[in-house]
């Protein structure tokens, strides 16, 4: 087995590990602002923006940067 499975493995558990954290600081620099016990909050047009981005161009640009490097990577011996 080539030891590209454990970079794929390494990878996968740090950006299941880290999203939320990246997610989480996209919302915060968006201005949202949580709630609890069914309270309800106006949120900005930032923090609808921060919304949108953080589950469409977040991940899309991680994606890109990962399809990057892994083009380095080859699976056959050429």
């Amino acid at each position: 087995m080539p030891p590209y499975t454990g970079v794929w493995t390494a990878t996968e558990a740090a950006g299941t590990a880290l999203g939320p954290y990246v997610y989480a600081t996209v919302l915060a620099l968006g201005g949202f602002v949580s709630t609890t016990g069914g309270r309800s909050v106006r949120q900005s047009h930032a923090a609808h923006l921060g919304l949108l981005l953080g589950i469409t161009v977040v991940p899309a640009v991680f994606m890109a940067v990962a399809m990057a490097c892994q083009r380095r990577c080859r699976l056959d011996r050429r």
